[in-house]
């Protein structure tokens, strides 16, 4: 798949993402969207590929800083978890898809990967919302680090296949203010 290609479902991604629509999205739905065959994105790339076009996608995302604040006030805390467990759910459906897919192609062993999934999804909506813990960059660093560690033993992958977590960082944080 080309670099435009790639651009083109990672613009899709981010436009149903603030609509709130990308994990109920399917590849269909994904592919018609970005004006590109459906053959494309399913063969694009192997599991860790798509999983870092993933998460690129989803910390990449832009959202109102408006809505970003009234989800982030104390009295708003029920809406806030609400929103974070439908995105948690919706993508951890499509990352555990992911993660089957890894398994298949020999990149990870895993017994567990829905499970696996609703895990990263939970450091991302949780961990890593700045909103929640305004980490600074040192920590917001060590945090995705770690995780790149952890997925790489839990999932029996070869050291260094995460590093795309960490040595992207700047792309999947949310700037603070």
């Amino acid at each position: 798949m080309g670099k435009d290609k790639k651009g083109l479902i990672l613009d899709t991604l981010r436009e149903l993402f603030k609509e709130g629509k990308a994990g109920t999205a399917s590849v269909s739905d994904i592919a018609a969207r970005a004006g590109i065959a459906k053959g494309l994105i399913q063969s694009g790339g192997n599991a860790l590929e798509k999983l870092a076009l993933l998460m690129q996608s989803y910390r990449g995302s832009y959202v109102d800083s408006s809505l970003d604040e009234y989800l982030h006030m104390p009295q708003n805390a029920a809406i806030h978890q609400k929103s974070l467990a439908q995105i948690l759910s919706a993508l951890s459906g499509i990352i555990s898809r992911i993660i089957e897919q890894g398994t298949v192609e020999g990149l990870f062993a895993c017994d567990y990967p829905r499970e696996y999934a609703e895990i990263i999804m939970a450091v991302f909506t949780f961990l890593l919302d700045p909103g929640i813990f305004p980490w600074g960059g040192d920590q917001y660093a060590l945090k995705l680090k770690a995780l790149a560690d952890m997925l790489e033993k839990g999932l029996c992958a070869d050291k260094g296949s995460f590093g795309f977590l960490y040595g992207a960082e700047d792309s999947f944080r949310k700037e603070t203010k």
